[in-house]
C-alpha cells in the first residue's frame, strides 16, 4: 500500500535537542552586500532538533527529524554531510528523512565558499573562522544533538494553533511608472506595494504524556532581519522569542522557528508609512525594535496555547514524503554570491500531522506562492518553510520579474518554475489525505 495513503493513526514519540552553534571564533557574517567581521557575540546561535516517529504494534510506522537553525540559509553539501553522518550512526532511521531549516539571520555566519568576500588576507583578517571550518564545526554540533534527540524520543502529543501578529510587511514598491524596487514608500513616485503580507502565525505545541509542554514550532513571514546591518552574532529579535517564552513556560520548553514563504517581506520596523509612529511607539515603552516583535510574537503564544492544550493528540496519523522536483531554470549573468546551490532537482520534505500539514522548499520564495499552496491545500493549515535542504535564491512572481528591481533581476528559477513548484507541492500534498 501507498504510506501516503493510509490513514490509520499511531501513537506518536517525541524528542528534542538544542545545539549551541555559535561560532567559537569571529566569523564574515553574510547576508549584506558587503563585507562584515563580527566582532562581538550579542546572543548565542541555536539549531534546534525536533525528531518525531509514529509506532504502532508492528513497529515504526513513520519519521522526521527536523533542525531549526539561526543560520542565513542551509547549504545542500551541509545537509547532505549530516545526513551521511546520521546514517553511520543510527540504524533505525532513514537520513534522507532529515531535513534543516534557516530563520535568515543576517547577523549570523554563511556557509559559502571561502574565496568569497576576500576575507582571509591574514595581514588584516587573521584569526578568522572560514565557512568551511564553521561548516565542520556546525555539522560536529549539530550532528550530535540530532543524535541525542532521536535517542531520547518519548511518548507525547501534540496540538495546533493559529495565531496573530503584525511582524512583517511587504517590502517592494511600486511606482507610478510600474517599475518596482525594494523599499521607496517615502519616494514621490510611489505608487503601491507590489505585494500581500500574511501577519497569522501557524504554531505546533507538544507535550509529554503528563501534558507537560515539551516545545512550540512557530512559523512566520517575519525573517531574523530586524537589526540586520551590524558586526555582532546574533538570532535576532527570535531571541528575544524563545527567552520570553522560557521565562514563562520552563527554561526546557524548546522554540523551533520556521519561516514561512517570505521572499518579498521584511520584518515590520522597515515598514516606512507607519515607522514614526512606530519608533515614537517604542520611546514610550522603552523598548527596542527586537523586542517590539518579540513581545508581538510571544502575545500571539500566550493567547492560543490556553485553548489548545487541552486538545493533544496522542494517537495520529503521520506521513512524510521526501521528493526530487526538476524545476526551469533561468541561467541569468552575475548571480549574487548568496545563490548558492545548483536548483534541480529542488529537494522538498511533505509532512502530514493530522489534520495540518508543512511544506519545504530551497528558495526565498515570494508570499505569493506559499499563499497559493495554502489555498489549495487539503490541510485545515499548511506551514510553508522557505529555505529549506538547500539555498537556491529568490523565486520571485510574474509582477515582480515585470517590475524588476532587487529580488526579481537576477534569479535561478522564475515565475515558470513557481507554477510548477506549487501544482507539484499541492500534489503531494493532497495525495496525504486520498482515502
Amino acid at each position: 500500500m501507498d504510506p501516503r495513503k493510509n490513514n490509520k493513526k499511531s501513537k506518536l514519540y517525541v524528542g528534542w535537542a538544542v545545539a549551541d552553534i555559535t561560532p567559537p571564533k569571529r566569523v564574515a557574517l553574510v547576508g549584506q552586500l558587503f563585507k562584515r567581521i563580527s566582532e562581538k557575540v550579542q546572543d548565542p546561535l541555536n539549531a534546534t532538533v525536533l525528531a518525531i516517529e509514529t509506532r504502532d504494534e508492528k513497529g515504526t510506522c513513520e519519521q522526521a527529524i527536523m533542525v531549526s537553525c539561526d543560520l542565513l540559509f542551509i547549504r545542500a553539501h551541509t545537509q547532505k554531510k549530516i545526513q551521511e553522518v546520521i546514517a553511520s550512526k543510527l540504524s533505525d532511521f532513514d537520513s534522507s528523512k532529515l531535513f534543516l531549516n534557516a530563520i535568515h539571520s543576517h547577523t549570523s555566519p554563511g556557509v559559502i565558499d571561502d574565496e568569497f568576500y576576500d576575507l582571509y588576507d591574514t595581514s588584516r583578517d587573521e584569526g578568522i573562522m572560514k565557512p568551511s571550518e564553521f561548516e565542520t564545526y556546525l555539522i560536529e554540533k549539530v550532528s550530535e544533538k540530532i543524535l541525542e534527540a532521536w535517542n531520547n524520543r518519548e511518548p507525547g502529543g501534540f496540538s495546533w494553533g493559529l495565531g496573530n501578529a503584525v511582524l512583517s510587511h511587504n517590502r517592494r514598491t511600486v511606482k507610478f511608472d510600474g517599475t518596482a524596487k525594494m523599499y521607496g514608500a517615502d519616494e514621490p513616485d510611489f505608487s503601491h506595494y507590489e505585494g500581500t503580507e500574511d501577519n497569522r502565525v501557524p504554531m505546533l505545541f507538544f507535550f509529554n504524556e503528563k501534558k507537560r509542554l515539551t516545545g512550540i514550532v512557530i512559523n512566520s513571514t517575519a525573517t531574523a532581519q530586524v537589526t540586520d546591518d551590524t558586526n555582532f552574532i546574533s538570532a535576532d529579535f527570535y531571541s528575544e522569542v524563545r527567552q520570553n517564552i522560557q521565562n514563562k513556560y520552563g527554561k526546557n520548553v524548546n522554540v523551533f522557528f520556521q519561516l514561512s514563504a517570505a521572499g518579498d517581506i521584511t520584518p515590520i520596523n522597515h515598514e516606512y508609512i507607519y515607522k514614526r509612529a512606530e519608533v515614537a511607539m517604542l520611546a514610550k515603552k522603552s523598548i527596542t525594535a527586537r523586542q517590539e516583535l518579540a513581545n508581538r510574537m510571544f502575545n500571539a503564544v500566550n493567547e492560543v496555547l490556553p485553548f489548545v492544550k487541552n486538545d493533544i493528540s496522542y494517537q495520529v496519523v503521520f506521513k512524510h514524503t521526501v521528493a526530487k522536483i526538476n524545476l526551469p531554470v533561468h541561467h541569468p549573468q552575475n548571480l549574487p554570491f548568496y545563490i548558492t546551490d545548483d536548483v534541480t532537482p529542488a529537494e522538498i520534505h511533505i509532512i502530514r500531522l493530522d489534520d495540518i500539514a508543512i511544506a519545504t522548499n530551497p528558495f526565498e520564495l515570494f508570499i505569493d506562492y506559499g499563499n497559493l499552496i495554502k489555498a489549495r491545500s487539503r490541510a485545515i493549515i499548511t506551514f510553508i518553510v522557505e529555505l529549506s535542504c538547500q539555498h537556491s535564491g529568490y523565486l520571485p512572481t510574474e509582477r515582480a520579474v515585470k517590475g524588476g528591481g532587487y529580488s526579481a533581476d537576477k534569479y535561478l528559477v522564475g515565475p515558470e518554475g513557481g507554477a510548477v513548484l506549487v501544482d507539484k507541492t499541492v500534489k503531494l500534498l493532497n495525495e496525504m489525505w486520498t482515502e
